[in-house]
């Protein structure tokens, strides 16, 4: 027996000895290949002598076609009394023409394979159409309909006056939505950014003579600018630009003021008795896009929380199981910037994921990312830049991007070497510069009851 046992002992020991020797060594994964810099075509640009601003840009093989029709007309420009007025006239402007009911626009546009998208914001108002290139004339041509002879029909003023209550109700039960207003309020306190929604009573009290009076103040060639990006014939664009647009009215010039984000320490908790998880923001305003150490904010943000691989992610999400989806952002608003931090916490841990956020804050404040950490995120942001720009929407709405911050084509052109150039040096730079704890805003929505003990050490000015 003991024979047998030291037979199978040497034969179990050769066998390991064999699959070891047979075992590949394993090698370390090759240097990932540095990011090749972006070219963008030169773009075609010039204006209508009413004002109205032209970009035509060549953009691959696919014989389709992009034009974005971006407005000055938004928030800002609004009564304060009638908090979005902008957005309903946008979206009654799709609802008919003077010679097209709604049903006759969708029509046209699905002609086209296309269907009409309009968006109201801060700043504009943008109305788009994604066609084939034979159909690109005709598209700028319903574009135009719809921007210069609006019928603003009553039955749909109507219509969407109710579908934006219905959007107030649902809104207001939404614990991540009272969060981002009420951090809107704190952060811009009166003005536009700060006016998150209208109240229901303002709402039933708009009039489609307000609608007019607001497109009759706010629209105009002067406000317009066309992006017209895919495979096209420029003499045929051109053409239809002038033809559609030549002889609009100039209209009141662009009014886009730049409003000035809070400082200091603010804290505000809403309770939602009973609730599982707490919506928490935290967050501080930054330089905006136009400031030298613009590019080191933005990967510094990327590395600290914006992206799925980011610190904060990794910390209060891999490690603790706090949040299941964190995420840093950068605003970047015209003249302003917030970075702020939000998640959805598990409402047992609401104070220990807000010390977790803040512990790797000053973490990277006390010590510089290496340099291979660093790299990882440079490329991971220079990949999704290209990724983004790979296609035509993606390229006109960074045209949008450059144009609405005044800040040029070599904007994007250099990008990817802007990034690659940030050091660990001048990320823990900005996060020193503008990260301050002390100056933070924090948001919670959640259980009044378990929730606020744990942020009772927060002491700031409470709203």
């Amino acid at each position: 027996m003991n024979l047998r046992w030291l037979i199978l002992c040497i034969c179990v020991a050769c066998l390991g000895g064999f699959a070891v020797a047979q075992s590949p060594i394993k090698e370390p994964p090759p240097e990932p290949a540095q990011a090749r810099p972006f070219h963008l075509a030169a773009r075609t640009h010039y204006a209508l002598p009413n004002g109205m601003q032209v970009n035509l840009l060549r953009f691959g093989s696919v014989p389709k076609v992009s034009i974005e029709i971006d407005v000055s007309a938004g928030r800002v420009n609004e009564d304060p009394k009638q908090v979005d007025i902008s957005a309903i006239t946008a979206e009654l402007m799709g609802q008919g023409t003077l010679t097209r009911s709604g049903d006759e626009l969708a029509l046209a546009a699905g002609d086209m394979g296309a269907s009409l998208s309009i968006a109201s914001g801060s700043y504009q108002s943008k109305f788009s159409l994604d066609v084939l290139s034979a159909s690109a004339a005709g598209a700028i041509s319903l574009l135009a309909d719809v921007l210069r002879n609006p019928s603003f029909p009553a039955k749909e003023f109507e219509r969407l006056r109710t579908d934006h209550l219905r959007t107030c109700e649902t809104s207001l039960a939404d614990p991540g939505f009272l969060a981002r207003k009420k951090f809107a309020e704190i952060m811009y306190g009166d003005q536009a950014d700060g006016r998150v929604l209208p109240t229901p009573e303002a709402l039933k009290s708009y009039t489609l003579e307000d609608v007019r009076r607001y497109y009759k103040q706010n629209y105009g060639a002067q406000r317009t600018t066309i992006y017209v990006v895919g495979s096209f014939d420029e003499r045929k664009i051109r053409k239809a630009v002038d033809d559609e647009f030549g002889s609009w009215l100039k209209g009141q010039a662009p009014d886009m003021p730049v409003e000035t984000v809070s400082r200091g320490q603010h804290f505000a908790f809403i309770d939602q008795t009973g609730a599982t998880q707490s919506n928490v923001i935290y967050g501080i305003a930054v330089p905006d896009i136009g400031s030298p150490d613009s590019t080191s904010l933005d990967v510094m943000d990327t590395l600290l929380g914006g992206s799925f691989g980011s610190r904060i992610t990794a910390n209060i999400r891999e490690q603790h199981g706090y949040s299941y989806s964190p995420r840093s952002t950068l605003s970047q608003g015209y003249g302003s910037n917030i970075w702020s931090e939000s998640a959805a916490i598990t409402t047992p841990a609401t104070g220990p994921a807000i010390q977790e956020i803040s512990k790797e804050i000053l973490k990277l404040q006390s010590n510089q990312p290496s340099a291979t950490e660093v790299r990882d995120i440079e490329q991971y942001k220079n990949g999704v830049f290209i990724l983004d720009n790979s296609s035509r929407e993606g390229v006109l709405g960074d045209l949008s991007f450059v144009d609405f911050h005044h800040l040029g084509d070599d904007y994007l052109t250099g990008y990817v070497s802007r990034v690659q150039a940030v050091t660990p040096q001048q990320i823990q730079y900005a996060a020193r510069k503008y990260l301050s704890i002390g100056a933070m805003t924090l948001v919670v929505v959640g259980d009044r009851s378990i929730a606020l003990p744990q942020v009772s050490g927060f002491v700031p000015r409470t709203h």
